[in-house]
Order: structure tokens, then C-alpha cells, then sequence
């Protein structure tokens, strides 16, 4: 328990608010709320581009995500929020030549710090590509309306587990609850590997992973692709 882990020597608490492994979704708002005073730092690598966040009303001091997973911006980009607070109460341990006030001047023994969280991050030369591929996926994800994505994300993730158990496929990703349901599903496999290279036979892209596979849907995915995964699954027990 979260909760009765904190004690006097507790600075931080640092999560993933979706597990890569299995897909299990904390309850941020839950866990802002018993966060006391410590640091909250979530990555939301697994969960930014599916999943509503709101880090004032969730209480998270910082906040990072990748750009490449369900942002849908391809790799090289991402994004990181820190809070006024955090930012006044910390020194950046690395910084660039655009961190600092006056940059042009090209002062070696002196310089001051800018206060603004984005620059005084940057330590070289913006990887424009991906910060212009990021911003296009954020305007059409607005477009469609984060709520929106979400309760489609969530709608075809319920159709899955529900075809997976109607097929007999053991679901292991911990589901006693809605709140912790994502848009990953952890599904048992004895052969992990061979199931992978089967769907993928079958344009069914899913992950390899220890216990089984992992399958992601997206707003863009729908029934008829979750059906013909299931048929892909269901021919690997006869092979």
C-alpha cells in the first residue's frame, strides 16, 4: 500500500500511470490525494494521447511522456511538465546555452538562469522534425476531443477482454476494477514468441512479452480489427 509506505525519509513518488507490462492504470487523482507533501512524478509515456490528464486537478509536480507511443508523433519527441513550484524550488543539474538570460552575450564565468521551464531545458538544438510531427498530433487529437479518445480507447478495450475470455484466452492484466483498465491487455501465451510471428504473418502487429503477449488498440483501431485478431489467435492453437 502506496499510503503506508511514506514516511519521514519519503521525498518523492515516482509512477507509471499505465504499466507497460501488463496495462494496469493508477488512479492519479487517488494517489494526488495521499501524496502529502512529497513529489509526485508520473510518466505517462503509456497513457499521453489516450488517457484525459489534468496535473493540476491530479496534484502531479512533473510529468513526462514520449512523443512516439500514443501521441502517434514518431520518435525523437516528447514532452515534460514541471510545476511553478517545483521549478522555483530546483536547480536544473544540466544545462545549455539557451538556458540562461542573455544568451548572446557568450559570458563563461557568470550567467543567470531563465526561469521559464522550456528553455532552461533545452540543452542543443531543437529537434524540429519531431517537435513540428508532436504539434500536428496534438491539433488533430484536439480536434477529435480528448474525452472522446478516451471513452473510445476504453470502449474497444472492454470489447477485447470480453472476446478473449469468450475464446478462452487467459487475460492477465489485473482488471478487478474499471478504474485501473487501460488500452493494453496483457493475454497468457505458452509461446510467446511463435504467437507474435504468427499474427504478424497476419498484419496483427502485438508485443512479445514474458507471460504472453501485449495488445493495444487506439481510437483508430475498431471491432472488425479486434475480430481478426482473434481469429489469428484462435489458428495458433492448431498449429
Amino acid at each position: 500500500d502506496l499510503q503506508k509506505a511514506q514516511n519521514e525519509r519519503t521525498a518523492i513518488i515516482c509512477m507509471s500511470y499505465v504499466q507497460y507490462s501488463n496495462g494496469f492504470r493508477i488512479n492519479l487523482e487517488e494517489l494526488g490525494n495521499i501524496k502529502n507533501d512529497h513529489t509526485l512524478v508520473i510518466n505517462a509515456s503509456q497513457a499521453a494521447g489516450a488517457f484525459e490528464i489534468d496535473v493540476k486537478r491530479m496534484k502531479i509536480d512533473a510529468l513526462c511522456s514520449t512523443g512516439h507511443k500514443w501521441m502517434l508523433a514518431g520518435y525523437g519527441s516528447g514532452f515534460l511538465y514541471l510545476s511553478r513550484k517545483l521549478l522555483d524550488d530546483t536547480r536544473a543539474r544540466a544545462i545549455g546555452w539557451l538556458s540562461v538570460e542573455e544568451p548572446f552575450a557568450d559570458r563563461n564565468r557568470e550567467f543567470q538562469l531563465r526561469t521559464d521551464a522550456a528553455s532552461r531545458a533545452e540543452l542543443g538544438c531543437p529537434h524540429f522534425a519531431g517537435i513540428f510531427a508532436l504539434g500536428a498530433s496534438v491539433d488533430y487529437m484536439m480536434k477529435i476531443g480528448t474525452k472522446r479518445i478516451e471513452e473510445r480507447v476504453l470502449q474497444l478495450n472492454r470489447y477485447l477482454t470480453d472476446r478473449l475470455s469468450d475464446e478462452g484466452w487467459r487475460v492477465l492484466s489485473p482488471l478487478r476494477t474499471e478504474s485501473s483498465r487501460s488500452a493494453e491487455t496483457l493475454v497468457a501465451a505458452d509461446n510467446p514468441k511463435l504467437v507474435v510471428e504468427h499474427l504478424a504473418r497476419r498484419n496483427v502487429l502485438v508485443t512479445e512479452k514474458p507471460q504472453g503477449i501485449r495488445i493495444s488498440t487506439h481510437f483508430f483501431n475498431n471491432e472488425e480489427d479486434i475480430e481478426r485478431l482473434i481469429v489469428a489467435l484462435n489458428e495458433t492453437r492448431t498449429e
